[in-house]
């Protein structure tokens, strides 16, 4: 075979290898379930965060004011694994119930309140007789190729409130920040207050 016949092979090896790859992607979008986005939402498909302002309903409203503010409790007790993995943790009703085992729904008369029963806590109970997980709506989410490692965060000192907002102080949590990349890379620039720096190449969040 002469040398140039030989180069004349290699753009139809090349046409024949698009045309498998081409055929496995097919194959793969046509039988395999989507096991990674689920929640067919507003968002679901735009390759972006959230929704700054996302606010959805909880199946139990948690009063973090009360919890916060009033009780001292710490972030870290109900999103137990935040300082220690890529994923903060939703509460587990069993978190819940260590305090409300003792704390029930219903509430004795004090001065100044009548006596009342938590619909709330009566729902948590529930949850909890029938061995279910509370199903937590997740507000903030950002996309698959994006890797945000919570401990990291936590662990170099960024605060909670930086990134989400003053919880303690709402009645129904929100997505405080846009979680866009311009608002990442604001960060890591130290084009805040305190100024943070971190690196900001492409392989910190995306690999």
């Amino acid at each position: 075979m002469t040398v140039r016949r030989k180069w004349a092979v290699i753009p139809g090896l090349f046409a024949l290898a698009a045309v498998a790859v081409l055929l496995s992607a097919y194959q793969g979008a046509a039988t395999r379930p989507d096991t990674i986005i689920t929640d067919r939402g507003a968002w679901g498909y735009s390759a972006a965060s959230s929704p700054q302002g996302r606010s959805p309903e909880q199946p139990i409203h948690f009063p973090h004011p009360t919890h916060v503010q009033t009780l001292g409790m710490n972030c870290l007790y109900c999103h137990y694994s935040a300082n220690k993995s890529t994923d903060p943790g939703l509460p587990a009703v069993s978190t819940c119930m260590g305090c409300h085992l003792v704390i029930g729904p219903k509430r004795p008369e004090m001065p100044g309140r009548p006596a009342f029963e938590s619909q709330e806590l009566v729902k948590l109970q529930q949850y909890w007789n029938d061995k279910k997980p509370i199903p937590w709506v997740r507000i903030h989410h950002v996309p698959d190729y994006v890797n945000f490692p919570h401990m990291t965060h936590v662990n170099a000192g960024v605060t909670c409130q930086t990134c989400h907002g003053e919880v303690q102080k709402m009645t129904q949590v929100y997505q405080y920040a846009s979680l866009n990349m311009g608002w990442c890379i604001n960060c890591h620039v130290g084009n805040v207050n305190p100024a943070w720096k971190a690196r900001y190449d492409c392989s910190v969040c995306h690999y």
